[in-house]
């Protein structure tokens, strides 16, 4: 194809609500070493892009900038230097940084952070996973080191990370104990969670008793709270806030924060996971580039379940 000079993104021009979201035409990124330039077929809506927009992360990400971190799309030019990719291959995969972003026709993306899409598996689905199906993996299986037979607390399990880490769990043979409102449950129940709690209404850790990992993606005090439902030797992992590392060593626990990587043979293995229809991935809703600024209040209301995508060509 011809690559046009101009492209759609949807940049931030300062901090602030999902209003400050909107679509402008900017030029098509030029490729730096290692790169290839994908034509942007859907990209996914993740928590760390409502807090680049937010604040930038405490000011790290100045404005403007174009959001987003995973997708699926087609690659249109690749550098000289690389040859693990060709022009016309499907990929997806999720950026290193949010440097420059993915709410866009098209973006320039390391080539060491993508991998085939297989076939069958949907744009969406293919856009929604690198990011929280990743996040997931670390979690219960990098850093938490899910083993068989173990009892494994996961709170907001019926959230983008949480859903998959239950399932990672499970398909480990771990028992999974799940947190999460009480809409959430039938979910989690039609994929093998027996044992669901409504955070709103019960003690969950109380209710849990003791177990051996702990997947926080929700933060608070609830991540130090969890301390207290470990076993000797167990793991905490918490994707938003770092623990309290002297309680850690006192309970003779690990507690770690996790900051998640690309990784192009764990999100491969992830994929044949979803293929095979082990695990599940679920696509709440795909709006048009567009309604980015909607896309983010429909992701802060809470009132969509399963992942938002973007979809460029809508």
């Amino acid at each position: 194809m011809d690559i046009p000079t101009t492209m759609r993104a949807a940049r931030i021009h300062a901090y602030g609500g999902p209003e400050v979201l909107t679509v402008e035409e900017v030029p098509v990124p030029s490729l730096a070493p290692g790169e290839v330039l994908v034509e942007v077929l859907a990209a996914s809506v993740n928590g760390a892009d409502l807090e680049l927009r937010r604040s930038g992360f405490d000011g790290y990400y100045e404005p403007p900038r174009t959001l987003g971190i995973d997708l699926c799309g087609v690659v249109r030019a690749v550098a000289e230097d690389v040859e693990r990719l060709h022009v016309g291959d499907r990929i997806h995969g999720r950026r290193s940084s949010a440097a420059r972003g993915t709410y866009s026709t098209f973006a320039a993306v390391d080539a060491d952070d993508l991998i085939a899409v297989p076939a069958g598996m949907e744009d969406s689905v293919a856009a929604a996973v690198p990011v929280v199906g990743l996040a997931a993996w670390h979690a219960v299986v990098e850093v938490g080191r899910t083993a068989p037979g173990d009892r494994v607390l996961i709170h907001g399990a019926g959230g983008g990370v949480g859903f998959l880490a239950a399932q990672f769990a499970r398909h480990l043979g771990a028992q999974v104990i799940a947190s999460d409102v009480a809409e959430a449950h039938a979910a989690l129940r039609d994929i093998g969670v027996t044992e669901v709690h409504d955070f709103r209404t019960t003690d969950v850790i109380a209710a849990a008793g003791t177990v051996e990992v702990v997947i926080d993606p929700v933060g608070g005090p609830v991540t130090d709270a969890s301390l207290a439902a470990l076993s000797e030797g167990g793991r905490l992992v918490s994707l938003v806030a770092e623990p309290d590392q002297d309680t850690a060593r006192r309970r003779g626990v690990t507690a770690t924060m996790l900051d998640s990587w690309m990784d192009r043979g764990h999100l491969a293995r992830i994929d044949e996971l979803l293929v095979a229809g082990a695990v599940t991935l679920e696509v709440g809703e795909v709006l048009p580039l567009e309604e980015a600024a909607r896309a983010h209040e429909l992701a802060e209301s809470g009132a969509v379940r399963g992942k938002i995508v973007l979809d460029p060509r809508r």
